[in-house]
């Protein structure tokens, strides 16, 4: 991939979105999509092979803060064997977020990358519900299980 190729992915990601400002994505590197943040990124000379993807999975709460991130690091042991993404802490805004590479970004177009970013947005939003909810008493299995259910992604 190079710098044209990836800004025309992201061009075609937006169309796809229906965003107003088509560039958007390849200027600042970041959108909303059905309210939650998704940034991407393109190494053009680094490691030039894969483009990475943030997504903005919610604050932290104040309640029981320690055993939200511990559960965080939990649920990587679930997930991070089966994908390549994981979860982490983003310490400037104080939320967790979701990291994953895409390998060979030559083979995706605008249209999975949307599709992919409506997938995302979606678990984001189940995984508010269900490992950022303190009260939530459920097994970590099954709360992973239940914020990718419902999505449109297949991460477990």
């Amino acid at each position: 991939m190079d710098d044209e190729s990836f800004l025309h992915l992201c061009r075609d990601a937006c169309a796809a979105l229906d965003l107003p400002d088509i560039n958007v994505l390849g200027v600042n590197h970041q959108i909303t999509v059905d309210g939650v943040d998704i940034g991407l990124f393109y190494d053009p000379f680094g490691v030039n092979d894969r483009l990475v993807c943030y997504i903005d999975i919610g604050a932290v709460p104040d309640f029981d803060r320690e055993e939200i991130l511990e559960r965080i690091l939990a649920i990587n042991l679930l997930s991070g064997t089966k994908t390549s993404g994981v979860y982490g802490l983003d310490r400037s805004k104080d939320k967790v977020i979701f990291v994953q590479h895409f390998l060979y970004p030559d083979l995706m177009t605008g249209e999975i990358l949307a599709e992919i970013f409506r997938g995302y947005a979606e678990h984001a939003k189940n995984a508010q519900k269900t490992f950022l909810d303190v009260l939530n008493n459920a097994p970590l299995s099954d709360l992973l299980e239940q914020s990718l259910t419902s999505s449109s992604l297949n991460l477990a």
